[in-house]
């Protein structure tokens, strides 16, 4: 199998945070063009024709609280166990990966959100009147953004708080969009089967640099030098230019936590273009293809950070998505998508449990995430926000929805695509090595089976014992 293919460049669809807003209106009339116009972009993007993501921006306070997080992430990854556990036992944190492995590649720290019922989001609308007549007064909603810009010294001490705050916002996202995906498929489960948990799991997760794993080796062997002598740091070259005021100032801080993060500029232009190739990794993954089986995933847009030397330590050094792209990617139709979004947006995901719910009506997303090709000082920082249903939620489905399932795979694997026309031999063996990763829905879901069941035999059938992936 090649170790590289070109992947199609998707720039995400994307809806104000007061496009949203707008559908909550008990004024707007069903057939205003404004409302139609929201209600059909989400049936498009996570129907069965789409790609299943859809990116929400301009949401008040949430973009502040991000840049506050994300650079925590790399900072607990780094630190000596000891240390790291005293910090997430503190802030009521967790982990679901072995954060004691000195090889892995992902660090992630774990806490259950428990929502009140009341959907904090939409205050500065309800506080600000901001909806008149149907229209949605952008200004006012963001003078309400209360989230204050990071405190270096002070935000580790409040990660617990940041996450929680962070995490139950996004989880309102997630409820409003499965408002609106309820108005478009009609039966009312989504909204209602999320609201009755009313439970997600967050998800603060660094992805390591080939760098970050030979600093925790040194770490590990009593070596307290940060040193980039021993390994060939590649400058990144970025691929778009920062907005102004979206670096985030936290600092990623030195063994006597100082801080040592700094925020360099870039004057490289972007030279991807919507539906053109851009070169990926198919083999050296940052975490491998799979289906989310919740029923939606709502993500921050990544932060990437690039680690280089400084005067007495280890600086890193802010940069938005390396190429452009978010590396995050997408299978779909026996192409690879590269996905693209706003620095400052947040991607909501269609999982397993709303395609079958929705008796497949929404599409849930095949993806992975990809390290950047050729470059060992690169990490990617991500929040992630997990919504599912209670676990004795029984998931009833109609037939044609596992065959539905299957007749995809099977397109994929038989290599024909919209055109009729069959693809080449390394489409067709990247195609099926991908596929080959992924147990397939009928294997893991019977008629009448709980979410509990389904999520059980589909982390058995990904990682347990004789999984697919067991090895991930």
């Amino acid at each position: 199998m090649a170790k590289t293919a070109a992947a199609t460049v998707l720039d995400i669809t994307e809806i104000s945070f007061s496009d949203l807003v707008l559908l909550q209106s008990p004024e707007m009339p069903a057939d205003d063009h404004r409302r139609r116009r929201v209600l059909d972009t989400i049936a498009t993007e996570l129907g069965r024709g789409g790609s299943g993501l859809l990116a929400i921006a301009e949401v008040p306070r949430m973009g502040a609280l991000r840049r506050r997080l994300l650079p925590l992430s790399r900072r607990l990854a780094l630190m000596d166990h000891p240390t790291r556990s005293q910090i997430l036992k503190k802030h009521g944190l967790g982990s679901d990966v072995p954060l004691k492995k000195l090889d892995r590649s992902v660090s992630s720290f774990a806490k259950l959100l428990k929502h009140s019922g009341k959907l904090a989001v939409l205050e500065p609308v309800n506080n600000t009147e901001s909806i008149s007549n149907g229209i949605v007064c952008l200004e006012k909603i963001h003078d309400f953004d209360g989230s204050e810009e990071s405190n270096c010294d002070d935000d580790m001490e409040n990660i617990g708080e940041l996450v929680t705050e962070l995490g139950l916002y996004m989880m309102e996202l997630g409820i409003l969009i499965a408002r609106a995906c309820d108005i478009v498929i009609g039966g009312g489960q989504l909204e209602k089967s999320i609201t009755d948990f009313g439970t997600a799991k967050a998800r603060l997760i660094h992805y390591h640099s080939e760098l970050d794993n030979i600093i925790i080796r040194e770490k590990e062997n009593s070596s307290r030098k940060c040193s980039l002598k021993k390994v060939a740091v590649k400058p990144y070259q970025l691929g778009s230019q920062r907005r102004s005021g979206s670096l985030c100032p936290c600092c990623i801080k030195s063994e006597d936590m100082t801080p040592v993060m700094a925020i360099k500029n870039n004057n490289s232009r972007d030279t991807s273009v919507q539906g053109k190739a851009a070169e990926i990794s198919l083999l050296n993954l940052w975490q491998e293809w799979h289906f989310d089986f919740g029923i939606l995933t709502v993500l921050t847009a990544p932060l990437f950070l690039r680690a280089s030397e400084g005067e007495k330590c280890l600086i890193s050094q802010e940069y938005h998505h390396p190429n452009g792209h978010t590396h995050l990617q997408l299978c779909y139709g026996r192409k690879i998508f590269s996905v693209k979004c706003s620095p400052e947006s947040f991607i909501v995901q269609v999982g397993e449990a709303a395609d079958i719910l929705s008796s497949g009506k929404l599409k849930s997303t095949l993806h992975s995430v990809s390290r950047p090709l050729s470059f060992t000082d690169i990490s990617r920082e991500t929040f992630v926000v997990f919504l599912q249903p209670s676990w004795d939620k029984t998931l009833n489905y109609p037939g044609y929805c596992l065959d539905t399932e299957e007749q995809s795979r099977h397109n994929n694997e038989t290599s024909i695509i919209s055109n009729g026309s069959a693809g080449s031999y390394d489409e067709d063996v990247c195609m099926q090595d991908i596929m080959e990763k992924i147990p397939p829905l009928s294997s893991r879901l019977r008629e009448g089976m709980t979410f509990a069941e389904f999520s059980r035999q589909t982390t058995k059938q990904y990682y347990g014992g004789g999984g697919i992936q067991q090895n991930n």
